[in-house]
């Protein structure tokens, strides 16, 4: 058994919020008799050596207590399902009968008839419903994982007939820790600035995190937002475990502003719904379920509310996920007393009290999975089979998506697609749809005549139809425009469609031709690329970069390489060409590229490879200014890309030690989005004359505001930040004309809500010749916008690398004011300073980690950014031409 590291003379001390020992379970479990919990099986308290809501509790003593319920009760099997980036274990706790225990498999396949039409429908009274608890997808919403270790111990300790009951018709699993690098973050920063006697202040050190705050996991990502993504390891492993059990009720407890009550579902109808949802899900489930949760708050006093905030619009929450798969999903919101006690409208806020509603809650849910089973196992049931027919009605048959010149991002989105369980085929025969080639073996085709056709709809449609204009969060989440793929629309149900792709083709890096004397050459189309370029230079390598492209290979065949490609000549290396060689192959299986071995310099067409147009490039040198002011999200999305995406070490370096930072060792900085008035005159003059000596400032939404606003460059923008320009066009009209001075603060928050830029997606034309846009092949980009910074397009022609289209709105909601000054603004523009530059995004290209298709774009600024000056000609001429 886990000792607690507190002392029997701490708990003397008393904590001012501290339940007695003896009182926990009356606390916390007002309607349980005393005795009647099995008093073999050990309370959190007696685990851990302190009451639930005295401290807080780190995430290795959680999935230490519930290892214990696990030993000593045969009704709690433990399973570790992954690991954290921080090496912490996700565990899932399943709880139930030990004889359904025996046979979870069994119920597994049993309930597939409930997912898939083709199998005869079960019979319900034999299925048990399955109920999913998650808690602590927000690392610092701390209560719910201290509620997880109530739960998960009535629920094994109860012996009340209704308890019986519920694990006889229920499979419950328990995610107590959704976050665990984000909770120890909070924890830890809790637990050490909490005081005796609590001290209440809400600008107390106890209840003001510091930066990044323990919201995020390791990359700073916000979990909550990654269910259809998929870009953590974290969220993988839980989307594996959802897919063996297809939840019918699933929990998501998280905390919200201390002011605040509590909140659950039903949410604001319509408004923030989706209209792939059937109607029961919101007006027949969520309301049968708000029956009991109504009830459960009701008996101990506590406030809350319903529709009025808060999305289930798109299937990237935990709450709303399961929307899309049969199941009804539902957000818990307490208001948080971050810290042990703080003041609030409604009097202190104290640790065990959000404890004790959560707790509640949980249990009602039980309650009404169970007294409600028949009606979720036939909805879950209906819905897939609704799925088939709403897709027949549906113009679009199948997509079909792919890029021959880049198979690894193809097999990306493949992969994302499988651990979705949607039906993929290979596509049957080389094709050209809609002036795009896909090739056999290198494209898929996904029909939407399939019991996943809700979120196929999600992955690769375009949604500009909403029933409001005030958002919790983004209006804009397919995944087929955040890849940047080809992608084509079929609404022929005729298009040859090859065998069912069951798994990922395994790529397997080469060098054909084998050793060469001369050169290797690695497109820079592949995702991988960019990966491979920093490796060789890692290992010493030099390499090249060719500005234009040529034709090269063997006399029976020459291949075309395109703008960007790799050049790794043999000649003038330091090291040997044996090394060489060695070093190319192994970073080509390392990262499954395929490099072309040449035995000449003289190439089938295009430029040679003694070209001035092939060009050495710098090893990459990366920083990146974090801290207070800056946007932890979009910090975690930059140091993600270049950890992941491109093996690049970035220095971070906190904004008040940049004045002694030495930035000649750097070759590129980036600020993303934030407020940047702590750096002082004398360090804005250190960085532009960093900028002016050679370096590339890369920016990111207002950070590029605040670039031109400091002159460190001569660009322009449209609209000043913060000009208080108005939405004429938006909610003004359907609220009255009375004037905003004299409106309700509600009405004020929904008309600045529509001058908000809501998540959405657009079309922008890229200029593929510059070294920003290397790799793709295609003029065409989807961008994702969701902050208002507008560029003007550059004085130089050349210099706008990325510009909106006239008409650029793909997917998402844009009041017609900001659609007016987005179209044919800039979303990227590199300027010249000096003898360096810098390259301003309107947007944050590395959105969630996701938008691969413009986080090639920032990848490029990074490695290739010394190659970017500019003279009044074309990007490719460098100043010293």
């Amino acid at each position: 058994m886990l000792k607690s590291y507190f002392s029997a003379a701490l708990l003397a001390l008393g904590l001012s919020l501290a339940v007695p020992a003896s009182a926990q379970n009356s606390y916390y479990f007002p309607a349980a008799q005393a005795n009647s919990f099995d008093a073999k099986i050990p309370t959190p308290e007696q685990f851990l050596g302190y009451p639930i809501g005295s401290h807080y509790t780190r995430s290795d003593q959680i999935v230490a207590y519930l290892r214990e319920l696990d030993r000593v009760s045969d009704r709690v099997s433990l399973r570790v399902i992954g690991n954290t980036f921080e090496e912490r274990p996700q565990v899932v706790a399943t709880i139930t009968t030990p004889e359904n225990q025996q046979n979870l498999a069994g119920i597994q396949q049993a309930r597939r008839a409930l997912v898939d039409p083709k199998l005869a429908a079960p019979d319900y009274r034999k299925l048990p419903v399955v109920v999913s608890l998650n808690f602590g997808v927000h690392g610092n919403e701390s209560s719910s994982s201290e509620a997880a270790l109530l739960l998960a111990y009535y629920l094994t300790a109860s012996t009340s007939s209704e308890t019986q009951q519920w694990l006889e018709q229920s499979v419950i699993t328990l995610d107590p820790l959704e976050n665990p690098d984000g909770r120890d973050r909070a924890s830890h920063w809790f637990d050490q600035n909490k005081s005796w006697p609590n001290v209440t202040d809400p600008l107390d050190r106890e209840h003001t995190e510091a930066w990044p705050g323990g919201r995020t996991n390791h990359f700073y990502t916000d979990l909550n937002r990654d269910w259809l993504p998929l870009t953590q390891p974290e969220s993988r492993a839980r989307m594996a475990f959802f897919h063996e059990w297809y939840p019918n009720v699933m929990i998501d407890f998280h905390e919200m502003g201390t002011n605040g009550t509590y909140y659950f579902e039903p949410s604001k109808p319509f408004s923030t719904e989706n209209d792939l949802i059937p109607r029961a899900t919101y007006e027949v489930l969520n309301v049968h379920m708000a029956k009991y949760f109504a009830k459960a708050l009701d008996n101990l006093g506590s406030l809350y509310w319903t529709k009025e905030q808060y999305d289930n619009l798109s299937p990237i929450y935990g709450s709303t996920y399961p929307d899309f798969e049969g199941g009804v999903g539902i957000t818990f919101e307490v208001g948080s007393s971050r810290g042990l006690a703080q003041e609030s409208v409604n009097g202190v806020v104290k640790f065990p009290f959000t404890i004790r509603n959560h707790v509640a809650t949980g249990l009602a849910t039980v309650r009404g999975a169970v007294e409600e089973k028949d009606l979720y196992l036939r909805h879950q049931r209906d819905f897939f089979t609704s799925a088939l027919t709403d897709a027949h009605k549906f113009p679009t048959k199948a997509y079909v998506f792919g890029n021959a010149q880049d198979e690894t991002l193809t097999n990306k989105f493949l992969s994302l697609l499988l651990q979705h369980k949607i039906e993929v085929h290979e596509l049957g025969k080389n094709v050209t749809l809609d002036k795009q080639q896909f090739e056999k073996g290198k494209a898929y085709v996904v029909p939407t005549s399939q019991p996943q056709y809700r979120i196929v709809n999600s992955l690769f449609e375009e949604l500009t139809t909403f029933h409001d204009s005030v958002f919790y969060d983004v209006t804009g989440w397919s995944q087929a425009h955040a890849y940047g793929l080809a992608v084509s629309k079929q609404k022929n149900t005729n298009l040859v469609q090859g065998a069912p792709v069951q798994k990922v083709k395994e790529l397997t890096g080469s060098v054909i031709g084998g050793q060469s004397s001369y050169a290797y050459l690695l497109p820079w189309s592949d995702y991988n690329a960019a990966k491979s370029l920093t490796a060789l230079q890692r290992a010493g390598v030099v390499a090249k970069v060719s500005f234009k492209p040529f034709s090269a290979g063997t006399k029976e065949k020459h291949t075309d390489f395109g703008y960007g490609t790799l050049v790794i000549p043999v000649a003038g290396q330091k090291l040997s060409a044996d090394t060489v060689f060695q070093i190319v192959s192994r970073v080509s299986r390392q990262n499954q590229v395929t490099f072309t071995s040449v035995a000449t310099g003289f190439s089938a067409g295009g430029i040679d490879l003694g070209s001035s147009n092939v060009r050495a490039v710098p090893e990459a040198k990366a920083a990146i200014l974090v801290g207070t002011g800056t946007n932890a999200s979009e910090v975690g999305e930059a140091w993600f890309v270049a950890s992941q995406q491109l093996g690049l070490p970035m220095s971070r370096i906190e904004l008040g030690n940049f004045g002694r930072a030495p930035l000649g060792r750097y070759t590129s900085i980036v600020l993303v989005g934030g407020v940047y008035t702590s750096l002082d005159k004398a360090a804005v003059a250190k960085l532009r004359q960093w900028v002016q000596e050679g370096g590339t400032l890369i920016t990111l939404k207002n950070a590029s505001e605040w670039a031109v606003k400091q002159g460190i460059v001569k660009e322009k923008l449209l609209i000043p930040a913060n000009s208080g320009w108005a939405d004429t066009t938006a909610t003004a009209s359907a609220k009255g004309k009375q004037s905003a001075a004299r409106r309700a603060d509600f009405v004020q928050q929904e008309q600045e809500g529509t001058r908000a830029i809501a998540g959405s997606i657009y079309a922008a034309d890229i200029d593929i010749t510059n070294p920003i846009g290397f790799g793709l092949t295609n003029r065409r980009l989807y961008v994702f916008r969701n902050g208002t910074t507008f560029l003007r397009p550059s004085r130089n022609p050349y210099a706008t690398v990325v510009q909106y289209a006239a008409k650029p709105l793909v997917s998402g909601y844009v009041s017609q004011a900001n659609l007016k000054q987005i179209s044919n603004s800039a979303a990227v523009v590199v300027s010249k300073v000096g003898a360096g530059r810098v390259v301003l995004f309107a947007d944050d290209p590395n959105f969630r980690h996701y938008w691969h298709g413009t986080s090639r774009l920032f990848a490029n600024a990074l490695l290739l950014g010394p190659l970017l000056n500019l003279t009044e000609g074309p990007a490719a001429i460098s100043a010293e031409e």
